[in-house]
């Protein structure tokens, strides 16, 4: 059976990642901050021989891409034979995504890293796309429309559902409500069903009550640190600016009762 490691936090900032060990090959779904690359090279190189079949992303934020940057810029110590996702452009990003100066130089340094050394292995995904694993199957469910330029980035979400044998894992990255509202229009409730469910931004604003109840989620990967999970910007519990509580409640009265949280470190899940 196939193993899914969910990254845990390595420091105190949001990110999200995830390895899936099959019987012969791995793959790898975003991966964290540069700072999350020690824990994910140390993963790949104690569990996957420091070999990467198939590096998929849903987004391009540095929460997301990130260690995939450093481990590139790190004389390549992880083989990694495919590179798969589906951004805007670098325009479009420019002039609906940017939070911050640092956003720009992010993305062209991802541009000229794939143009560099992933010309001839790079795949540009779209919705209905199925790729083959031994026994896994990730299905590409969504990938970016131009038509949603609201909370541009996030809802630029690629959208993956990870299919094995016995157990299925809904990615969602950070897509945003718009994009959630989109999924639904094109796929019924039975196509997004799924054993697990990573909640879409770290579990606050993201997709809505409404998604997730169309979805009915039976186990949710939480991609969130401590003080996020507890809506704590320093004033104690459910003081912040966050929703992540809110979230927490929409699950209660869903019958949630297992959850996952980056939190509480990486949690290898059989699948």
């Amino acid at each position: 059976m196939a193993q899914l490691y969910f990254l845990g936090n390595s420091t105190h900032t949001q990110m999200f990642g995830c390895v899936i060990k099959t019987q012969t090959k791995t793959i790898v779904i975003d991966g964290g901050t540069y700072a999350d690359s020690v824990q994910l090279i140390d993963l790949l190189e104690k569990h996957a021989n420091c070999h990467v079949v198939a590096w998929f992303f849903t987004h391009p934020h540095h929460d997301h891409i990130g260690a995939f940057l450093e481990i590139c810029k790190s004389n390549f110590k992880i083989k990694i034979d495919k590179v798969l996702f589906n951004f805007p452009s670098l325009d479009m990003l420019k002039e609906y995504g940017i939070r911050s100066g640092k956003e720009i130089a992010q993305w062209e340094e991802f541009e000229k890293i794939i143009t560099t050394h992933f010309s001839e292995s790079v795949t540009s995904i779209k919705a209905g796309d199925v790729f083959e694993f031994d026994e896994i199957k990730v299905n590409v469910l969504r990938v970016f429309s131009e038509k949603i330029t609201s909370n541009f980035v996030n809802n630029s979400s690629a959208v993956y559902r990870i299919d094995s044998p016995d157990t299925r894992v809904l990615i969602l990255g950070d897509l945003g409500a718009e994009g959630g509202e989109e999924v639904m229009k094109n796929y019924n409730a039975d196509a997004l069903y799924s054993d697990y469910i990573q909640l879409a931004h770290h579990g606050q604003g993201g997709v809505s009550e409404v998604f997730y109840k169309y979805v009915k989620p039976k186990i949710c990967l939480w991609a969130t640190p401590d003080w996020l999970w507890d809506n704590d910007k320093g004033g104690g519990f459910d003081t912040g600016p966050w929703a992540t509580v809110t979230t927490r409640k929409w699950m209660e009265k869903l019958g949630v009762t297992e959850h996952i949280i980056a939190k509480d470190g990486t949690k290898v899940i059989i699948i």
